[in-house]
C-alpha cells in the first residue's frame, strides 16, 4: 500500500501539473521561464511562498532539531524576517522585469548597469549556487525513497530517478507545471505533517505536545538552549544570529526566487502573497514537534540517518497508509523545487549567456536551448549530489553564503545611482574569495566573534569594496539607472525602448 500511494501522489501529480500547464497555452520563452507573467494570488502563493516547502524544510530543520536542540529554532524566524525584507525587494524586481521584458537575474543586472558581460559573469555564478542548492533537494528525495522503500536500491539509483522525474515534470510547461506542482505539495505536506505531529506525543510515550518537550528537557537537557548539543562554537549564539541574518538577505538574490517574482500578474498580488508569507512559518513548529519525538523514540542517529530521522520516525510509528502519503509528498517536496533550480539555470544560461554569444537568437530557439539546458543540468545536478554526502543544514549554509554575495549588488542597484558595474563585480568576487580562500577565511573569521557563519564579514567586505570601486569608476547612464530606481530619474531624461535589453 505504501508503494502505491506514494506512487500515486508523484507520478498522479506531475502527469496532472504537465497536462494543465500545457492546456491552452503556446509556450515561449516568457511562458516557459515566467509563467506568462499572469499568476494571481493563489498560484503566486504556492510558488513564491511555497519554496519554504523544500527538502530542507522537511529533512534539514528536523535534522538540525534532532541533533543540536534550540539551535535548529533558527527556522522559525527566517519566513518572517524574508517576508519584511520582500515587502519591499520583490514589487521593485517585479516592476524593473514588467517594464523592459525581464525574465532572470542575470536579465536585470544586464538592464540596471547595461553591461551585459556582467550579467552573464553573474548568471554562471548564480547557476553554480543554485545546483548546490539542488544537491539539497535531490539528496532529500534520495533520504526520502530510500528510508521509507527501503536499501533494495542504491541512494545513486534514486538521485539518478529523480532527475530524469524532475526533467519529465518541467520539459512539458515550464514554470506554470512546478505551480500546479506546488499547488498540491504544499496542501499535502500540511496534512500529512499536521496528521504525524498530533499522533507524536502517543508515539513518544507523553502527553500532549508539551510533554515532548519536558522529556527532551529531561533527558537531552543540552537542547533546551543554545548552542545545543553540540560543543564548539558549531552552532552557538554567534552562528545562530549571523546565518539568520544572512537568510533573508539572501533569499532574494538566489536566482530562482528572483525569476519567479517576474511570474506575477501585478504588484498586488506580489504585496499580498508577502503579507501573509509569515504564516508559512508556522508549520515549522510541526517540524520541531516531530523532530523531537524522534530524539526521544530513536536517540543517537549520527550521518545519514540523522538526517532522515523524522522519516524513521514516521516510518516506525506511523501506519502504512501515512507513510506513503509522506513518501508521496516527500517526491514533490523534492521535484518542484528541483524544477524550479533547473528551470532557473537553464534560463540563465539561455538568456545572458548564450544570448551574449548568438544575439540573434530567436524566442523559439531560446527555448529549445533552454530545454535542452534543463536535461544537461539536470545530469551535472545529479553527478554533484551522488559524489557528496554532507548534511543538510551544513550545505545550505554553503548556498546562502555564495549566493549572498550577489546582495550588495542588488541592493545598490535599488538604493544608489552610483553604483557600478565594475564595483559589483569587484564586490562579488572579493566576497566569494572570502569564503573559499582559506587565508581571507581565517582572516576574516577572526575578527568576528567565534561561530560567526563566514558568509556576514565576506558581505561586509563585498560591500566596502563595490562602494569603494564604484566610486572610482564610470556610473551607468540614467536609461540603466532607471531599471531599479525609476522614480530617482525624470521620465524625460529616458529614451522610449532604451532598455538594454531591447536594443
Amino acid at each position: 500500500m505504501t508503494y502505491l500511494i506514494a506512487l500515486l501522489v508523484g507520478v498522479g501529480s506531475i502527469v496532472v501539473g504537465a497536462v494543465l500547464a500545457a492546456r491552452g497555452k503556446q509556450l515561449d520563452i516568457a511562458e516557459w521561464a515566467v509563467g506568462g507573467r499572469s499568476f494571481g494570488s493563489f498560484l503566486f502563493w504556492f510558488i513564491l511562498a511555497g519554496e519554504t516547502f523544500t527538502t530542507f524544510a522537511l529533512l534539514g530543520a528536523s535534522q538540525s532539531v534532532y541533533a543540536d536542540g534550540a539551535a535548529g529554532y533558527y527556522v522559525l524566524g527566517t519566513v518572517v524576517l524574508t517576508s519584511a525584507i520582500g515587502y519591499w525587494v520583490v514589487p521593485k524586481i517585479w516592476r524593473a522585469g514588467k517594464t523592459h521584458g525581464l525574465m532572470t537575474e542575470g536579465d536585470y543586472f544586464t538592464a540596471r548597469f547595461d553591461a551585459p558581460w556582467l550579467g552573464a559573469v553573474l548568471a554562471l555564478f548564480g547557476i553554480v549556487g543554485l545546483l548546490l542548492y539542488s544537491e539539497v533537494q535531490l539528496t532529500g528525495l534520495s533520504l526520502v525513497l530510500q528510508t521509507l522503500f527501503g536499501q533494495g536500491l542504491s541512494a545513486t539509483w534514486y538521485v539518478v530517478i529523480a532527475g530524469l522525474a524532475v526533467v519529465v515534470f518541467i520539459f512539458t510547461g515550464g514554470m506554470r507545471s512546478a505551480a500546479f506542482g506546488a499547488v498540491v505539495k504544499d496542501i499535502l505536506l500540511l496534512v500529512v505533517l499536521l496528521a504525524i505531529a498530533f499522533t507524536a506525543a502517543e508515539a513518544a510515550g507523553v502527553n500532549g505536545w508539551g510533554g515532548i518537550f519536558d522529556a527532551v528537557a529531561r533527558e537531552h537537557p543540552a537542547a533546551a538552549t543554545l548552542p545545543g548539543m553540540m560543543t564548539g562554537t558549531a552552532s552557538n549564539d554567534w552562528w545562530w544570529m549571523s546565518f539568520l541574518l544572512l537568510t533573508p538577505i539572501g533569499a532574494f538574490v538566489l536566482p530562482h526566487s528572483f525569476q519567479v517574482s517576474f511570474s506575477a500578474r501585478n504588484v498586488a498580488t506580489v504585496r499580498r502573497n508577502q503579507i501573509v508569507q509569515p504564516l508559512y512559518s508556522l508549520f515549522y513548529i510541526l517540524i520541531i514537534v516531530i523532530a523531537l519525538a524522534a530524539l526521544l523514540t530513536h536517540p543517537g542517529l549520527k550521518g545519514s540517518q540523522a538526517n532522515g530521522s523524522l522519516l524513521i520516525f514516521v516510518r516506525e510509528h506511523s501506519p502504512d497508509w501515512l507513510v506513503g502519503l509522506l513518501a508521496g509528498a516527500g517526491i514533490l517536496v523534492a521535484l518542484v523545487p528541483t524544477a524550479v533550480l533547473l528551470l532557473t539555470c537553464s534560463t540563465l544560461f539561455t538568456r545572458n549567456v548564450y544570448a551574449l554569444a548568438r544575439r540573434t537568437a530567436t524566442d523559439r530557439e531560446q527555448l529549445r536551448v533552454s530545454r535542452i539546458g534543463v536535461v544537461v543540468l539536470a545530469a551535472v545536478a545529479v553527478a554533484v549530489t551522488t559524489t557528496q554526502n554532507t548534511a543538510l543544514v551544513n550545505i545550505m549554509v554553503n548556498v546562502y553564503n555564495a549566493i549572498g554575495q550577489l546582495a550588495p549588488a542588488l541592493f545598490l542597484s535599488l538604493l544608489w545611482r552610483r553604483v557600478t558595474a565594475v564595483g559589483a563585480l569587484c564586490g562579488v568576487v572579493v566576497g566569494a574569495a572570502g569564503i573559499v580562500f582559506p587565508p581571507l577565511n581565517a582572516a576574516l573569521l577572526a575578527l568576528c566573534p567565534a561561530g560567526t557563519v563566514i558568509g556576514l564579514p565576506a558581505l561586509v567586505l563585498n560591500i566596502v569594496v563595490t562602494v569603494l570601486v564604484s566610486l572610482v569608476t564610470r556610473p551607468p547612464g540614467e536609461a540603466a539607472i532607471a531599471v531599479g530606481m525609476p522614480e530617482a530619474v525624470p521620465a524625460a531624461d529616458v529614451p522610449v525602448g532604451s532598455s538594454p535589453l531591447r536594443g
